[in-house]
């Protein structure tokens, strides 16, 4: 009884041993993941990213993120952030969309690999943002109220580090875990608008004060007034960071 209980406790752990490796190289096998952020939609955002393992410890990524046509996401967030009430009407008419491109290369450090564990991922990201809707109030000289409309956009360059974490949920899908992504960079970019009629010296002065209170946040900015166009250039400092989960497919 004793002799045929040992066999029958190394069978089954034979079995358990076949099962897990069937399951190790179930995966190892599949280089392919294609992944959706779930927590970007908070923020309206729709994020894509598809991976390739090139090693065990290596494999390389490409993220493409957009945001459709919209008003700014969580407007009460920023209002706090921007902290000041003639500039955050302003935001809060606008109209934005957005893209970002973010190749990074992974390196798994942990034992098991093939696009699981812990990994470290530097990256490079290029983002633009697009503006309309936004609106500059003044006077002429007998006090009539006048508007101008103008659009542009920000493009954006930084460069970040990714500390991140992937699962396996099965076979064929994995959960991914970006912990935090700071980058940092430089962007540049204008808001323009142009009037049907030339200003008047008195309107220029009365346009370039109301122009100077659109605060953007994060970049320097400069202001030009000609005959009958506003421009507002934005140059400077450029960032943020990653965070999130996303679900993906293996194959």
């Amino acid at each position: 009884m004793l002799c045929s209980f040992v066999q029958a406790q190394q069978l089954d752990s034979s079995d358990s041993t076949c099962e897990s490796d069937s399951l190790k190289l179930a995966y190892q096998s599949k280089k392919n993941l294609i992944k959706l952020s779930l927590t970007s939609f908070a923020f309206n955002n729709i994020q894509f990213q598809y991976e390739r393992i090139l090693k065990p410890k290596t494999s390389i990524a490409l993220s493409y993120g957009t945001i459709p046509q919209s008003g700014i996401p969580l407007q009460v967030s920023v209002e706090r952030f921007v902290n000041d009430e003639a500039t955050f009407d302003k935001l809060s008419e606008l109209v934005v969309s957005y893209y970002s491109i973010t190749p990074e290369i992974r390196f798994y450090l942990g034992k098991k690999g093939y696009g699981k564990g812990f990994y470290l991922a530097p990256f490079y990201r290029n983002s633009k943002l697009s503006l309309e809707g936004v609106s500059f109030d003044y006077e002429d000289e007998l006090g009539t109220p006048s508007s101008i409309k103008a659009k542009g956009s920000i493009n954006g360059n930084t460069v970040g580090l990714l500390i991140g974490s992937q699962f396996n949920l099965g076979k064929s899908f994995v959960l991914d875990w970006w912990i935090i992504g700071p980058h940092y960079g430089s962007a540049s970019g204008a808001i323009n608008g142009i009037n049907s009629q030339p200003f008047s010296e008195y309107e220029k002065e009365a346009l370039n004060t109301e122009a100077n209170e659109f605060d953007f946040p994060l970049v320097d900015q400069t202001t030009e007034i000609t005959d009958r166009a506003i421009n507002i250039n934005f140059s400077g400092p450029w960032g943020g960071a990653r965070a999130g989960l996303s679900i993906g497919y293996r194959f």
